[in-house]
C-alpha cells in the first residue's frame, strides 16, 4: 500500500490542483494510494474543499485529520507520521510533501522504485542531477542552500544533498523503526526546520537513503509563504545541536 500524507494549512486553491495532479499519477503507481491530509487549523476553504474533492473522485481516497487550531508545520508533522505509523506494514511506502502545489506528484513512481530498490528514505532533490528551482526569490533559493549547506556540514550524510525539501518517501518499517526509538521526541522542531530534524533523526535507522531530481515549481504556489526568516534560521542552529543529542541517546 502505498500513503501520502500531507500537512496543510489555509491552501484552499493549491490543495485541490494538487490532488488532481496526484490523480494523474496514480495509473503509473499501479497500487494504491491512500491520502492523509493534516489540517492544521485552516480558517479558509481547504477542509471544504478537499472533502468536495474526495466525494467526487472516490478513486483517491482521502482521510482528513483536523487540529482545532494552528500549532505549526512541526505538529502536524508529528500528528501525521505518528498516525500512519500506527497504520502502515513494513512493506508500504509513505510519500510526504508540501500542500501548496510546488512539489510535483510526476517524482512519486520513480520514488517508489527507489524505495522497492532497498532504499528507506528517497528525497525529491533541488541540488541533484535534474533538479532545479523555479519562482523562488534570490533570498529564498540562498536560506535553502544555506540551510543543506550547514546541516550537510554537521551530518555529513552520504546521498544526501538536499536536507530541508521536504517531498520524500519512506518505508513503512523506517517510520515505525523511528517511533519506536524516538518515541514523540522524533519530531521536536514546531517550524520549519522539523523535515531537516525528521530526516537526520531516520538516517542512522535506514538501510540506505537516496535522491531523485526535483523541480520545485515555487511559481505554482498557491499562497504567500508562510515561513519566518530568521526565526528559522536561528532555529536551525538550535536543532542541530538537539538532534545531535537525540540520535547519540538512541544510537549508544
Amino acid at each position: 500500500m502505498l500513503y501520502l500524507m500531507l500537512p496543510m494549512y489555509n491552501e484552499e486553491t493549491a490543495i485541490v490542483r494538487l490532488l488532481e495532479n496526484v490523480k494523474k499519477s496514480l495509473p503509473e503507481l499501479k497500487e494504491p494510494l491512500r491520502v492523509v491530509i493534516v489540517d492544521d487549523g485552516s480558517s479558509d476553504n481547504s477542509v471544504k474543499n478537499v472533502k468536495l474533492f474526495a466525494r467526487q473522485n472516490p478513486e483517491l481516497p482521502i482521510n482528513v485529520i483536523p487540529h482545532n487550531c494552528n500549532h505549526g508545520l512541526g505538529q502536524a508533522m508529528r500528528t501525521g507520521i505518528y498516525h500512519l505509523a500506527q497504520t502502515v506494514a513494513d512493506a508500504d511506502i509513505v510519500f510526504t510533501m508540501d500542500a501548496d502545489n510546488t512539489h510535483m506528484p510526476e517524482c512519486m513512481p520513480s520514488m517508489k522504485h527507489e524505495i522497492q530498490a532497498g532504499a528507506e528514505i528517497v528525497i525529491a532533490s533541488r541540488y541533484c542531477t535534474g533538479g532545479d528551482e523555479v519562482g523562488l526569490r534570490m533570498y529564498r533559493q540562498i536560506l535553502s542552500r544555506g540551510a543543506s549547506t550547514l546541516m550537510a556540514a554537521a551530518f555529513r550524510y552520504r546521498g544526501v544533498r538536499d536536507y530541508s525539501c521536504g517531498y520524500r518517501a519512506y518505508s513503512g518499517r523506517l517510520l515505525k523503526a523511528g517511533f519506536a526509538a524516538y518515541g514523540e521526541s522524533l519530531i521536536r522542531e514546531d517550524g520549519f526546520t522539523c523535515m531537516a530534524e525528521l530526516l537526520v533523526k531516520l538516517y542512522p535507522l535506514a538501510k540506505r537513503a537516496t535522491e531523485v531530481p526535483l523541480v520545485l515549481r515555487y511559481d505554482l504556489k498557491g499562497g504567500a509563504s508562510k515561513m519566518r526568516i530568521l526565526r528559522t534560521v536561528w532555529r536551525y542552529l538550535f536543532m542541530i545541536r538537539q538532534a545531535k543529542r537525540d540520535i547519540k541517546a538512541v544510537m549508544k
